[in-house]
């Protein structure tokens, strides 16, 4: 049992990570086709991508050494199809006629190997025609591809890491990989039985394509922020002193990207046109310069700045100030603190009312919405 609890455990683990990395292109995605995201749809897209991590860990852990592999002898291939129902048949107590040797033969290793690849697509199959509604002959080629990228990884060891391949490539398992698909297909009728049809979650989505929701503007702005950091990454290439760790530095590049880019661009950034929403005056005519300029002083000043740059600077003041000084840099770090924490609530509210503005939105009398 600990053989097959390790890869969840280690899916478990490394699931956040993958959820995150994964969800900023496909949120993106969905924002751009349809103007919005279903919570419900998310949801089921993160436990499929939790199913392919878990799939994924079962077929390549545990990891060997590399030196016992190196001395392994065992056979690596196994190209005789329906070899393991013969071995079933030959080596198992199993009796056709005799039902109480079927208790007895299905606990062998005999029945269980072959029965685990045969589940192991089944949600595959589930998957795939609830989110993609394809087509039988389609979900036997993904399956059957799965299946071969599978056996290819372990016929590689592990993609070359290892002198020589660690587990079998059977042809029975591209046949049982592939058989599972099926499988999965024919049950989802009655596993999805129960929730909303995908064709009722995108028209959902649809019905929010005008509304700027706190998670539509989060995948914004990550985006734009990996961009403009990435930008600069590359300037420090050149020259160190151009880099985000210089204060003048990340103030020219927010008035070039979060000021005049969406000044000339109708509202945009990369990032919000990638989602599909813009800035805009509280009556949704175009953004002014004034407004956009002190929207970004609110944003990137007391936000994104504050924490990068003012709050590292008071501490290493008040770790280096004389001790009658230290209150007062305290005093101006809780400040700093509270301040954050203003943005903090307003995205709460924000998604609990995705129609509701953050603060400086009504100090400035501008908003954000979707088109």
């Amino acid at each position: 049992m600990s053989f097959y609890l390790m890869p969840v455990i280690t899916a478990i683990i490394l699931f956040p990570l993958a959820a995150f990395l994964l969800s900023i292109p496909y949120a993106a995605w969905q924002y751009h086709v349809y103007g919005s995201i279903s919570k419900f749809k998310l949801l089921i897209v993160f436990s499929f991508i939790f199913y392919l991590l878990c799939a994924y860990f079962l077929i390549i852990l545990p990891l060997p050494d590399k030196n016992f592999v190196a001395h392994l002898r065992t056979p690596w291939c196994q190209l005789v199809p329906f070899n393991a129902l013969h071995y079933f048949i030959t080596h198992t107590s199993w009796r056709p006629l005799e039902f109480s040797t079927y208790l007895t033969a299905f606990k062998q290793n005999a029945f269980i190997q072959p029965f685990f690849n045969l589940v192991l697509t089944i949600p595959l199959g589930v998957y795939l025609r609830y989110l993609t509604k394809w087509s039988l002959p389609k979900i036997i080629l993904a399956s059957f591809l799965l299946s071969l990228f599978f056996e290819l990884t372990q016929l590689s060891g592990l993609y070359f890491i290892y002198p020589r391949p660690y587990r079998l490539f059977d042809v029975d398992d591209l046949i049982l990989n592939t058989s599972g698909g099926v499988f999965g297909y024919l049950l989802e009728p009655m596993l999805t039985k129960l929730f909303p049809s995908i064709d009722q979650l995108n028209q959902l989505e649809r019905n929010d394509r005008d509304t700027a929701s706190f998670w539509r503007r989060l995948t914004a702005l990550t985006v734009d922020l990996l961009i403009f950091n990435l930008g600069f990454d590359l300037l420090a290439l050149l020259n160190p002193n151009w880099g985000l760790t210089n204060l003048s530095s990340f103030i020219v590049g927010v008035s070039l990207y979060f000021i005049a880019l969406p000044y000339y661009w109708q509202g945009a950034t990369l990032g919000k046109r990638l989602v599909k929403i813009k800035l805009v005056n509280a009556d949704e005519t175009p953004i002014k310069l004034p407004a956009l300029i002190s929207r970004q002083i609110w944003l990137h000043g007391l936000g994104l700045a504050n924490l990068h740059y003012l709050m590292p600077t008071i501490y290493q003041h008040f770790t280096a100030a004389h001790q009658q000084y230290r209150v007062f840099y305290l005093l101006i770090f809780i400040i700093a603190i509270l301040v954050l924490g203003l943005f903090f609530i307003n995205a709460v509210i924000l998604i609990i009312n995705k129609k509701r503005r953050i603060f400086y939105e009504y100090l400035t009398h501008t908003k954000e919405i979707g088109y």
